[in-house]
């Protein structure tokens, strides 16, 4: 047997330390959820609330846009309602980074517990 199966039989084997993380991220909620932890859990806190906080600011520019009557007025409420939607999509891309460098993580975890078993079983068979 090579390194490449046994690794891969290894990976299929594993415990229920790595079954625990793999539970947690069966959804885009749970996923999203795990970014609510760990070492940037008060950042991410903050970005959610700025988030919506913007968001409903871009909601309501976006009523002034189409409420306006003057031509200068909806070119200011349409430009505050196009930054509103762009800074909304730029705090969306970096929930989605982070759940991925968490998911990235859990997967060099499994790598590394795979390795660790697998060195575990060479020492014991010499």
């Amino acid at each position: 047997m090579n390194i490449d199966e046994r690794i891969r039989k290894e990976l299929e084997d594993q415990g229920s330390a790595v079954d625990e993380l793999t539970v947690e991220e069966k959804s885009l909620f749970g996923m999203l959820f795990r970014v609510f932890t760990g070492g940037l859990a008060r950042w991410a806190t903050f970005a959610m609330v700025l988030t919506m906080v913007i968001f409903g600011l871009t909601v309501w520019c976006g009523y002034e846009f189409f409420t306006a009557a003057a031509l200068d007025d909806r070119v200011f409420w349409g430009v505050l309602a196009l930054v509103g939607f762009h800074a909304v999509s730029m705090f969306k891309l970096w929930f989605f980074m982070e759940m991925n460098r968490h998911s990235i993580t859990r997967e060099v975890k499994r790598v590394e517990i795979a390795l660790a078993r697998l060195g575990e079983d060479r020492t014991s068979e010499q």
